[in-house]
């Protein structure tokens, strides 16, 4: 039998660097981050010891060795020198108040006890270091999923207190997000900077530090669309029935909804996350060939440090008889490493059948959505987010078609968040063909793409 030696380094290296690449930067004024060579820092949150490095359930059973927490990774980098004083405040109150694992299968809470850190203690902080972090942790999972509560989905009033306490006292404040998903938002203007660092496994801590430190530039992006309240999200009311699930929100799903129907409700749009350095994006070439629409695009770094960015490929379908999203992602990739002035091409393919829309003769009867054999008037409901199903067909209404559009044809857009340059080319095919457009945004955390 041939013998295989597994090499730990070369997985704990790989680790490391998921977690950098999965970080999503929402937030980064005054240049907070990253922090710079010779900083003091005042760190704040028991998350910086006890950090998630994973979920509740069979994911959170896998056990490793060690888990390198925040601070054991900040405390390793050369040239950071952390607030002694605050530290030993938070070891002797981390040490009376012990890490509560909870007893048996998902018995291990939502999140841990906080300290109720004072004014004084804040500005003291203050007085003695140049930025701040503030860790909140969050974990979740099998059996143990998450509600609208304080210490879950919601901060605590102490882990509000803390971030506001922080942020009036320092000039320079991060929220460093230890969690699984996201969570409540509306503290995000106090800080003035968020990172989600989510749970990133037994190399967690020295993987966000080097994002924190600026070795490696963050290039993460959003996978869901962080709205101003969780009451926007239209499966809210539908969520955590015990013997039924409804899903109200048929094919507008996520981002797809609050792009078609509610795009002022959004704090943080779906594919978004900044960076340390700025992109410009150019479309070079759009063809068709075989039923498979090419796209190529120019990425170049016009910022002053390395980075890496996303390009995302999205569609507007025609909308049929049954509607569409507004926007659909359909494709996307990421550069490798970019120095200040270099560029690259990538290479974006979609199948044209990608852009269909299902359409049948107005006279005939099916609809889409639920529907039920006894109760003729379930299948010929007005979809909105306060039913449960569509319209048929025959009787679907322009008002709630994609915003601003009735298109008989497709269009597709190339976003990438971080860009601070609008350019547009178009592609000369025939009258039912896409057009296609480069579509950059400056990274405001309040505009929806």
């Amino acid at each position: 039998m041939k013998t295989y030696t597994l090499n730990w380094d070369t997985y704990k290296q790989l680790a490391r660097t998921a977690v950098a690449e999965g970080a999503v930067l929402l937030k980064n004024e005054q240049a907070t981050l990253p922090l710079q060579h010779g900083t003091t820092v005042s760190v704040f949150g028991r998350s910086q010891f006890n950090y998630y490095k994973s979920g509740t359930g069979s994911g959170g059973m896998v056990n490793v060795s060690h888990v390198t927490s925040p601070l054991e990774a900040l405390q390793a980098t050369e040239g950071i020198q952390l607030n002694d004083s605050l530290l030993k405040t938070y070891e002797t109150w981390v040490e009376a108040n012990p890490f509560d694992q909870g007893v048996g299968w998902a018995g291990e809470p939502w999140s841990q006890p906080e300290v109720a850190v004072t004014d004084e203690l804040v500005r003291e902080a203050a007085a003695q270091s140049d930025v701040a972090l503030i860790f909140i942790g969050r974990t979740a999972g099998e059996d143990r999923d998450n509600t609208a509560d304080p210490g879950s989905y919601l901060l605590t009033d102490i882990e509000q207190a803390l971030i506001e306490r922080v942020s009036k006292a320092f000039t320079k404040t991060a929220v460093v997000l230890n969690v699984g998903n996201i969570i409540e938002m509306d503290w995000a203007h106090q800080p003035s900077a968020i990172l989600y660092a989510w749970q990133g496994g037994l190399e967690g801590g020295t993987g966000l530090v080097d994002v924190l430190t600026g070795a490696v530039t963050p290039s993460g992006k959003l996978t869901d669309t962080i709205a101003k309240s969780i009451e926007d999200y239209p499966s809210t009311k539908n969520f955590g029935h015990a013997d039924k699930g409804i899903y109200q929100e048929d094919i507008y799903v996520g981002y797809r909804y609050f792009e078609t129907f509610a795009k002022d409700a959004v704090l943080y749009p779906f594919g978004f996350g900044l960076s340390y350095t700025a992109f410009t994006t150019d479309v070079a070439t759009a063809d068709e060939q075989d039923g498979v629409i090419t796209v190529t695009v120019d990425v170049t770094n016009t910022g002053a440090v390395d980075g890496k960015e996303v390009v995302q490929l999205y569609v507007e379908k025609p909308q049929g008889m049954l509607g569409n999203p507004a926007r659909s992602l359909v494709a996307f990739d990421k550069t490798d490493t970019l120095v200040p002035g270099e560029r690259t091409t990538l290479t974006l393919s979609v199948p044209v059948t990608r852009q269909a829309s299902f359409s049948r003769p107005a006279h005939t009867s099916f609809t889409s959505g639920p529907t039920c054999a006894r109760h003729d008037r379930c299948s010929r409901m007005k979809w909105h987010p306060n039913n449960l199903s569509r319209r048929s067909a025959r009787t679907w209404p322009r008002s709630l078609r994609s915003t601003g559009s009735n298109r008989s044809s497709a269009s597709m857009a190339i976003w990438s968040s971080t860009c601070r340059r609008r350019s547009e080319r178009s592609m000369s095919r025939r009258a039912t063909s896409p057009n296609v457009r480069s579509r950059a945004t400056t990274p405001v955390t309040t505009a929806s793409h």
